[in-house]
């Protein structure tokens, strides 16, 4: 038993003599009586309970600390331990037990946003089974509420778990398994460590023996029934197959019969209990709240429609946006797990003066965090689903909503029980009416979680005919024939003209457009050339047309126009008799250098005397670049055909046949992108996570991926290293699924006459590789693509709704803005939600752009790792911005994946940021600033300055400028940066945005180091700045030029001068 203020100063309740606190805890209420003592008490206190101390946290502040993985976790203590009778796994393990990390390695994607695709048709069958139910009851007929909720969980996870039905809706009460795993759950409850306690519940005891005997025996036979059916994933795409077929990739095992077993059971123990109560509690706030009700029921109105006989599919269930809030808001005020029993590592001080000793026991009190006014405002008691609106969610602090757990040991199954839980609420919505006939006054009910008790209603169906139609999506319409190819019209006849389109790309956007451009060229009848602007560098034609499409990197030329960039500079030949027009890609995050090279190419071909025959379009990556580009082409065929005096109608847009027909065949190639790219094979020799706790903080994650360079492939520090990825499996499945293929299909591409393919055709393919290692699969649909779509979907209710995404008249165009583009919606996101789509296969292939390599800083130098590169991989995973599911970087996300001894495709190319070199005086000093993975390059100047170093050279001083979240999550190499820090090579000044009250952040930290800084300036310093060009360069720009206007400078003037002697150099990107 603790001593008196053994954790002073945390204050704790009134103890009595040997029992403590025990008695402050009632045993059918310790979640509400500890949340009357935070009324009390405040943020935290402590309970003398037998044998421990309990720690209770519920102040943000300090929940944030608790949240902190390095120092804290899970705890399973009290009824989670007496709970490994009947299973010990996921739940019931400590974090560093097998039974939680191999189960949790193998099935966390499993229940991903993405996997719950494969479980929706499993989750409506059984919500279906729910409805029916309701739909059959008379006028005077109850619902109990938590019963059917209970029935629907309990089912819900039988089925998508392991492949069995309950089938809880056919009996009167539950199947013998539930009602065993009831009276375990009961008993675990009622055990509180008592003396004399087994001797008192000796009865229970051993029917609770008997329980899980059963249980486990039920359990067992479903697996070995599995085992000998030799159904696999690809039949049963259930959790039971995905354990017997799954490996550890850690440990290179697969879980045992017992470990599948615990597992099974924890799922139906863990599951039905918390999504159960979700939904029993959202329909009770939903009946108290009449205006939530009301505008809940709009919504599922406009998106499932009025007919119930359709069944709601994946994408318009991700649509119920409100219906979603509503939940949350109900996991707010009601969080189902609402006390998170948690342990400190090693002895430790939380909010600076509270100490906790290791292993202390800690409860995080959800319920009352959920509740605290400084976050939640003075009304926190009251329901309000608009706490949960995008906005406001961003807002909020991460740690201030933890319904869920913490970290690496939150509930694996929450998008689970969330979709569950929005999909049974939206199909409620759409059929019923719901009643409060008996003017219900809320009791909670705890066990292991907690819910309503005797919580009645009744549902009435609605009428029909007062309901409102809705704006159905496409799934919710009446079924559809598949339709026929869209006929075609005639190519233009062919004039023979020469258009000669040249193109400037370093990342394949320009090169993209280029390539479409002459394709439509063609199609009007145009003898057409595609090339870069390099290879025509001091001869472009006077016969003809030319049509450029070029962007910019950070104001310098790309790669393949650099040289052309240059001529064009220093030409003073007369360009007469050339004709042309340009079209600029750019981006506006980089506002000083925003269509630098397209535009200055422009100017210079006119002042040399060629003849502009349509202005210069100009296309925006952070807006509708396609629809720019279009209008843009759109406007110059008909210039052209002026120009040229071309009588074929070659300015009228033609289709052409299809580009590509399709064979389906049964098997091998060589990758297009991989030779045009000269990329060679580089084997991973280490691929490792930099932020601490293993996969990072919250999610986040940043990699060191280490590479063999084959004989002959040179780099400098500074380089970039080019990579071709390939896009996700699950990506690629899913396309394979949208489009009818199974994992084993291969087709035959076939070209159209005289059109030009990026694809492999007249070879037999995968077609997991076709969409794996050929094309876009994430790029955001144009409206010409939409266009297409529309073309090949003949539903009434979804062809209009393609066709207005497509149009060119304002409306369409803002609806594309905000449905698509700022969305971020591809093509595949379209295909799902508008099911109608009937676009063929091959259309969708050639609609598609080609796989384009990703360009990376290389963080090393070959002085000090001959044959061998890094590269700083920030891997890009969160809420895709359509609200449905992850969205994942291609590239990022390839490399993350890649494991020691697996092959990737890249080619070293040198820097395009001019300047972004050490000097070659060794003696010259140097301001680096590089937050994030901006450290890349600097990483490798620094190993060159210890080989300089080592080899007696003097070095002249040098400041780094880093920045991160916060020192124990994301400050990567901090080990080897303070190594170099101490042995002279740089000194080190480190911002850290989350540590503290204040985010400080790199700008900040060189106003504070003004006066050193203007020191090295004044000195000669070069300044390299590596990372975010939208917002981090911007502010350290300024920093530095008010720091030059303090000093008595022009801060204008000093900077372009700066720029010009390649002083301020810069290898920055587009922010997010």
């Amino acid at each position: 038993m603790a001593g008196k203020n053994s954790l002073y100063p945390i204050p704790h309740p009134a103890k009595k003599p040997f029992v403590g606190n025990l008695l402050s805890i009632g045993s059918d209420s310790p979640v509400l009586d500890m949340w009357k003592i935070a009324q009390d008490l405040g943020g935290i206190y402590w309970l003398d309970m037998p044998g421990m101390p309990v720690i209770v946290v519920s102040s943000p502040a300090l929940v944030d600390e608790l949240c902190e993985e390095p120092r804290f976790d899970k705890s399973t203590r009290g009824a989670l331990r007496r709970l490994r009778a009947a299973s010990h796994g996921l739940f019931t393990s400590d974090t560093h037990e097998e039974t939680w990390s191999k189960p949790h390695n193998i099935l966390l994607a499993n229940f991903s946003q993405r996997a719950m695709q494969a479980y929706h048709p499993m989750m409506l069958d059984i919500a279906g089974q729910l409805v029916t139910k309701w739909e059959r009851l008379n006028f005077d007929e109850e619902v109990d509420v938590v019963r059917d909720m209970t029935a629907l969980t309990l089912d819900t996870i039988g089925l998508c778990g392991f492949g069995y039905r309950f089938n809880s809706f056919y009996r009167e009460g539950f199947h013998p398994f539930v009602d065993a795993m009831v009276r375990t759950l009961e008993t675990v409850q009622n055990r509180r460590g008592l003396p004399l306690e087994e001797l008192m519940l000796k009865k229970e005891l051993a029917q609770q023996r008997k329980d899980i005997r059963y249980m486990h025996k039920m359990v067992e036979d479903i697996i070995e029934e599995r085992r000998a059916s030799g159904a696999d994933i690809a039949t049963k795409p259930d959790l039971l197959s995905y354990m017997i077929a799954g490996v550890d990739k850690k440990s290179g095992e697969q879980l045992t019969d017992k470990m599948i077993r615990d597992e099974c059971i924890e799922f139906l123990i863990a599951g039905h209990e918390t999504t159960s109560g979700l939904l029993s509690f959202a329909i009770y706030f939903l009946l108290n709240n009449p205006e939530a009700m009301a505008k809940a029921q709009a919504e599922v109105d406009n998106v499932f429609g009025p007919d119930t006989t359709q069944k709601p599919t994946y994408a318009q269930v991700n649509r119920l946006q409100y219906v979603m809030q509503v939940l949350k808001e109900s996991l707010r005020l009601y969080p189902t797990a609402p006390a998170i029993s948690m342990r400190a590592k090693e002895d430790t001080k939380i909010g600076g003066q509270y100490t906790i000793k290791k292993n202390n026991m800690v409860i995080m009190h959800a319920l009352a965090l959920h509740r605290d006014k400084g976050i939640w405002g003075e009304d926190a008691d009251r329901f309000n689903p608009d706490n949960f609106s995008r906005e406001a969610e961003r807002e909020r602090p991460v740690n201030a909503f933890k319904p869920f757990g913490n970290g690496q040991r939150a509930c694996i199954g929450r998008q689970f029980a969330l979709q569950e839980a929005v999909l049974t609420l939206g199909m409620i919505l759409q059929r019923f009416n719901l009643v409060d006939h008996t003017g219900y006054k809320l009791k909670i009910k705890e066990a292991l979680t907690i819910k309503p008790e005797n919580f009645r209603i009744k549902a009435l169906l609605r009428d029909p005919a007062t309901r409102p139609r809705g704006n159905m999506t496409d799934a919710a319409a009446a079924p559809v024939q598949p339709v026929q190819a869209a006929a075609r019209k005639p190519q233009a006849a062919r004039h023979g003209t020469s258009l000669l389109v040249l193109q400037g790309s370093n990342l394949g956007t320009a090169e993209d457009l280029a390539r479409q451009l002459a394709e439509a060229g063609e199609m009007r009848g145009f003898s057409t050339q595609l090339a870069s602007l390099d290879d025509y560098a001091e001869r472009l034609p006077a016969n003809g047309a030319v049509a450029i499409v070029c962007a910019s990197y950070n104001g310098v030329a790309p790669d393949n126009a650099a040289e052309f960039h240059r001529w064009l500079d220093k030409a003073d030949d007369s360009l007469n008799g050339v004709r042309f027009s340009v079209f600029g890609c750019g981006n506006t995050d980089w506002a000083a250098t925003y269509q630098a090279v397209p535009r200055r190419i422009d100017e210079r071909l006119e002042a040399l005397g060629a003849t502009r025959v349509h202005p210069r379009g100009e296309g925006d990556a952070r807006e509708d670049m396609d629809g720019a580009f279009q209008d843009w082409s759109d406007a110059l065929w008909p210039e052209l055909v002026k120009a040229f005096d071309i009588k074929t109608g070659a300015d009228t847009p033609v289709q052409s046949e299809p580009l590509y027909t399709l064979e389906e065949l049964p098997p091998p190639q060589k990758n297009a992108i991989v030779d045009a790219l000269g990329a060679v094979a580089l084997r991973v020799i280490e691929n490792r996570e930099l932020q601490s706790g293993g996969n990072g903080e919250a999610g986040r994650s940043t990699r060191h991926v280490e590479l063999m360079l084959p004989e002959g492939l040179v780099y400098r520090a500074g380089d970039h290293l080019s990579v071709v990825p390939r896009n996700s499996p699950a990506q690629v499945e899913r396309a394979m699924a949208r489009f009818g293929f199974d994992r084993t299909a291969h087709v035959r591409l076939h070209a159209a006459a005289g059109r030009k393919a990026a694809l492999p055709v007249e070879q037999v393919v995968a077609v997991d590789r076709l969409l794996g290692d050929y094309v876009e699969l994430q790029d955001v649909a144009t409206r010409k693509q939409i266009a297409t779509l529309a073309a090949y979907t003949e539903c009434p209710f979804t062809k209009p709704k393609l066709v207005a995404l497509s149009g060119s008249d304002e409306a369409s165009q803002a609806a594309y803005k905000a449905d698509v583009l700022h969305k971020r919606k591809s093509l595949l996101d379209l295909l799902e939600e508008h099911r109608a789509c009937q676009v063929p296969f091959a259309v969708f292939l050639e609609m598609l752009s080609p796989l384009s390599p990703r360009y990376y800083s290389i963080s090393s130098s070959p002085t000090m790792t001959p044959g061998r590169c890094s590269v700083t991989v920030g891997v890009v995973s969160g809420p895709a911005k359509s609200g449905i599911g992850t969205f994942e970087g291609v590239c990022s996300n390839f490399l993350a994946r890649a494991e020691a001894g697996d092959t990737v495709h890249g080619v070293v190319r040198e820097t395009t940021a001019e300047g972004f070199r050490l000097p070659e005086d060794a003696g010259r000093p140097l301001i680096m600033v590089g937050p994030g993975t901006g450290l890349a390059p600097f990483r490798g100047f620094l190993q060159e300055r210890a080989a300089q170093a080592e080899a007696g050279h003097a070095l002249g001083e040098a400041l780094l400028f880093f920045g991160c979240r916060h020192p124990e999550q994301d400050f990567i190499y901090a080990d080897e940066l303070q190594g170099w820090a101490h042995r002279g090579l740089m000194k080190l000044h480190t911002a850290f945005s989350r540590a503290g009250e204040r985010k400080v952040y790199v700008q900040d930290l060189i106003r504070e180091q003004a006066a050193h800084v203007w020191k090295l300036l004044e000195a000669g310093a070069v300044v390299y700045v590596c990372g975010d060009g939208s917002r981090m360069e911007p502010d350290v720009r300024r920093t530095l030029s008010d720091l030059a206007r303090e000093h008595g400078h022009d801060s204008a003037a000093w900077m372009d001068k700066m720029i010009a002697d390649q002083r301020y150099v810069l290898d920055v990107w587009a922010g997010s």
